[in-house]
């Protein structure tokens, strides 16, 4: 076997289809970013890449982004290292199951000397049906382009709170297009309070992320009601399960969604690859 890169998203999608075997909502991110690709395809000098090798690994990354393996297997992980080493040795991460990510940055310091770093210790998980939650003061609603101050200060502080690596520049340059399509919606109790985003190009899925509260208005459920509302809608608009990610570190975050109904599926980790300190 060998990686395949795939310049077409379809053709990338049908690849990585058998991934979905080994955890669906490890799999989403492959055919969401794809999808979103076919939505929004990206600038001509973006740096895009789409592999798989096999039936056993599929992977993409994005710009400065890390590099996201799902379950792929340690042998597609050492391929992958190989393949991309070649034009993107600053690559900035990787994300997978533990032993992928543990065999690419094997792989990776043999090619370059870098090692890595665990960044955080991920936890992927699925939701099929809306669980009833406490309702919380105030109302949902979608974000417009008003909005966009306040939502940029909040992802750049979501970002910074949830050591996600990002940019202002890249946030003020992808979030208003988001907010025009009408993937952010925003708990509003009097003030906004809290914001949550969704990509939903996939046609029988949708993931949710990002998920921020504003600290002062925490600990009154309007994370909770939000996610729960957003949920609603899109199993309402046809989706077949609902997928989002969160930090095995953040207990807070864990409870909120399982409140919702979201049950846990697979674990994965994301590894900083680093210069190797003297």
């Amino acid at each position: 076997m060998h990686v395949v890169r795939h310049p077409d998203p379809d053709a990338f999608i049908a690849a990585a289809a058998p991934m979905a075997a080994r955890g669906e909502a490890s799999a989403s991110p492959f055919a969401g970013w794809a999808h979103s690709m076919k939505r929004a395809p990206p600038a001509v000098d973006e740096r895009v890449y789409l592999a798989t090798y096999g039936d056993c690994g599929a992977a993409i990354q994005r710009e400065d982004g890390p590099l996201f393996m799902g379950q792929s297997d340690p042998v597609a992980a050492a391929a992958f290292a190989d393949d991309i080493v070649r034009d993107w040795p600053g690559l900035q991460g990787v994300v997978g199951s533990l032993a992928a990510c543990e065999e690419f940055a094997r792989r990776w310091k043999a090619s370059t000397g870098r090692v890595h770093s665990l960044r955080a210790h991920l936890r992927q998980h699925a939701l099929a049906a809306v669980a009833d939650v406490p309702a919380a003061p105030g109302a949902p609603r979608i974000a417009d382009e008003v909005d966009l101050p306040w939502l940029i200060d909040g992802q750049v502080a979501f970002i910074i709170e949830a050591g996600i690596p990002d940019s202002v520049e890249r946030i003020r340059t992808w979030l208003p297009k988001r907010v025009a399509r009408g993937d952010y919606w925003i708990w509003d109790d009097g003030v906004p309070a809290a914001f949550a985003g969704f990509n939903d190009a996939a046609p029988d899925f949708a993931r949710i992320a990002p998920v921020y509260t504003e600290p002062g208005h925490r600990g009154r459920g309007y994370a909770t009601a939000l996610v729960a509302a957003i949920s609603r809608e899109l199993l309402a608009r046809g989706k077949r399960r609902l997928f989002l990610t969160t930090d095995v570190a953040n207990p807070t975050s864990n409870a909120i969604y399982a409140r919702i109904g979201f049950v846990a599926e697979t674990e994965e980790f994301h590894f900083d690859l680093i210069d190797k300190q003297a």
